[in-house]
């Protein structure tokens, strides 16, 4: 499929995948009494799409402000009104539905979340280092508001007398972290494949500074980051043999070829390469969440 060859067409596949996954085959099947009714569910997610679609929207307006002599949007003053209208829809819906199951509160999350999609485009997307945390911060905030939606309203009064739910909602928060780690590290992987289109659009970037073999070398230093997050799980959960028997053989190996591949990258077919591996890694992360409902049923 020609979509899957698309980072981002990737990238949001992988959290509609993932959200899904957490929802019906770990937490409903494992939990009875959630925050989220199904309604509520999509409603918030159908929210968050609004609030991304908007994002894009407004990604669009900048990249015409900056290269005025582009076709990319025909009247920006009419495409500033569509990018509110879309957050408008949004945020209503997301206020509604927390009115409806009364966790208001949870209206400040998406509120938040276009703030941060503003700022992001508008400033922060030129911030070394800072732009990739952001935008994976961006890319995995599905995962931790439908944890926090979901999954801890149900341990808010007795989380003493539930450590099954108090386990769940650990592991769930541990592989959402890894995760993060997971898109900052491909974050700044795309930035070494596209570090010629960069450099002829004058965008900065580590790799337009430092160069792609420093680059290689020094996000391999950083991948051993999430491989050690990894390590930690695997002792901290030994007891769980299916899942860390599937994380052995199906994360950790790969993960290590990775890393060895990584060290050498020096072109851009190397790089596309790696990134396209590490998405393979990604997507093998995300079906742990399987594996983990029926180490824990």
């Amino acid at each position: 499929m020609n979509v899957l060859k698309k980072d981002q067409a990737q990238m949001m596949l992988q959290v509609i995948v993932a959200v899904l996954l957490f929802r019906f085959v770990l937490f409903e099947s494992l939990i009875t009494d959630l925050g989220l009714s199904k309604l509520h569910y999509f409603a918030f997610l159908i929210a968050i799409g609004f609030i991304l679609y908007g994002g894009v929207l407004l990604y669009k307006i900048v990249l015409q402000e900056e290269f005025p002599d582009r076709n990319i949007e025909k009247s920006i003053e009419k495409s500033y009104y569509k990018y509110l209208g879309v957050n408008a829809v949004g945020i209503g819906i997301a206020f509604f539905a927390a009115s409806d199951i009364d966790r208001t509160y949870y209206f400040g999350f998406f509120l938040g979340l276009a703030a941060i999609l503003y700022l992001y485009i508008t400033q922060w997307r030129k911030i070394l280092v800072f732009d990739n945390i952001v935008y994976s911060l961006i890319i995995s905030f599905p995962f931790f508001i439908l944890i926090l939606m979901d999954l801890m309203p149900s341990l808010q009064m007795n989380a003493e007398q539930n450590p099954e739910k108090q386990q769940l909602l650990n592991i769930s928060l541990q592989i959402c972290v890894l995760l993060w780690f997971l898109y900052f590290i491909k974050t700044i992987l795309m930035d070494l494949k596209f570090m010629e289109l960069d450099i002829k659009h004058k965008r900065r970037s580590l790799a337009t500074i430092h160069g792609r073999e420093i680059g290689a070398k020094r996000t391999t230093f950083l991948s051993l980051l999430p491989l050690t997050l990894i390590a930690i799980f695997c002792v901290i959960h030994f007891n769980l043999t299916l899942l860390i028997g599937y994380i052995g053989v199906l994360v950790i190996l790969p993960y290590l070829i990775y890393l060895g591949k990584l060290w050498k990258a020096k072109t851009t077919e190397d790089f596309n390469g790696i990134n396209n591996f590490l998405n393979i890694i990604i997507w093998l992360t995300i079906f742990s969440i399987v594996v983990l409902f029926f180490n824990l049923k």
